[in-house]
């Protein structure tokens, strides 16, 4: 049975020596791809495999990359990481020690009690001892159950640090220069726009093949729209996508192709864009001719209000450098979209 996580004040009772080291709370700091994982080093043992298979997610790149890094720490180094952004305490009631005693520590009697009965297994906080900071308990009753329920609750778990992440790099995204002009100008000729960071530039808005595409160098990063009116929604699917992919690709990218083999493939996810229903393909790019590659992002959805089927794709070539970070943060980019009829509703 799936257990779900849980936000009450209370259930955590935060030491009063966490609370008094903290005072006013200042930033987190570390590497918000990595993962601290306050565990008993015995009962790490046994879950190492489940929390890699929970939390790291292996995407390709085209090398394989592991959307988390997890570093496991004992219970006495939890005071000297309480300002990194991503905490996970993870273990059983029927430990004992350094970890029994935070376990109790950090929950209430109420929580216990649910543990107990394999009513609740994930409780979140966010901020806890610093800002933009998310701290995870996964707790069960004993080590068995524990297995199960990080098995059974697998993308719950992974889900609360990426959508964490995910939040973290749009509230950052525009914190630079925002060059607003580049999205007005998209609005009034196409009826569409998205925000536009610092350095992005357009490189390429043609009205008559309805292609626009950005672009942004140091590692590069590129987010391009294309859209067909339609009178059919259902033309919407993978074989669409790739195709009008392939034709913009053809007309501006140089060579470049969908690479697929025996361990990278298309990967298709149906996702809500924006209150649409839409398709996510997550694949990886090639270019034999300049020895590039990466891996792309593409959304395709129909708007209503325009009577367009729209595809946003997004790219990455960062060779030697983690490359999901950059994807994110095109993601980031590309939830701004908005068209036309939207921007009337936000201002009336």
């Amino acid at each position: 049975m799936n257990k779900k996580a849980v936000l009450l004040p209370v259930i955590f009772i935060l030491s009063v020596a966490f609370m008094l080291s903290c005072g006013m709370k200042r930033d987190s700091l570390g590497s918000r791809d990595k993962i601290i994982i306050i565990a008993d080093s015995t009962q790490w043992v046994e879950l190492e495999e489940h929390m890699l298979a929970a939390l790291e997610r292996i995407i390709y790149t085209p090398q394989p990359e592991p959307i988390f890094n997890l570093l496991r720490r004992g219970p006495e180094d939890l005071n000297k990481l309480s300002r990194f952004p991503n905490l996970l305490i993870i273990g059983s009631l029927d430990i004992e020690g350094q970890m029994n005693e935070l376990l109790h520590r950090m929950l209430s009697e109420e929580a216990m009690a649910r543990v107990q009965a394999d009513s609740a297994f994930l409780f979140n906080k966010p901020d806890p001892w610093a800002r933009d900071q998310l701290l995870v308990l996964a707790v069960s009753r004993d080590i068995e159950t524990l297995k199960q329920n990080v098995r059974d609750n697998s993308d719950r778990l992974f889900n609360l640090f990426d959508e964490n992440l995910t939040k973290y790099v749009f509230k950052t995204l525009f914190t630079q220069f925002e060059q607003k002009e580049i999205s007005k100008a998209l609005m009034d000729k196409h009826g569409w726009n998205v925000r536009v960071q610092h350095d992005y530039f357009v490189a390429a808005d043609s009205s008559e093949i309805r292609y626009v595409w950005l672009r942004r160098f140091n590692p590069q990063r590129w987010l391009s729209v294309t859209w067909e009116p339609v009178e059919d929604p259902s033309l919407l699917s993978r074989e669409w996508m790739l195709e009008k992919r392939r034709e913009v690709i053809e007309k501006f990218y140089d060579g470049d192709y969908v690479y697929e083999d025996e361990t990278i493939n298309v990967q298709e996810k149906i996702v809500d864009f924006k209150g649409r229903y839409a398709i996510r393909l997550d694949g990886v790019w090639q270019n034999e001719i300049h020895v590039m590659g990466g891996p792309f992002r593409s959304y395709g959805f129909y708007n209503e209000g325009d009577g367009r089927l729209y595809l946003i794709d997004l790219a990455v070539y960062a060779p030697g450098e983690r490359k999901y970070q950059y994807l994110r943060q095109l993601d980031g980019i590309a939830s701004t979209f908005r068209t036309k009829n939207e921007q009337t509703r936000s201002t009336e």
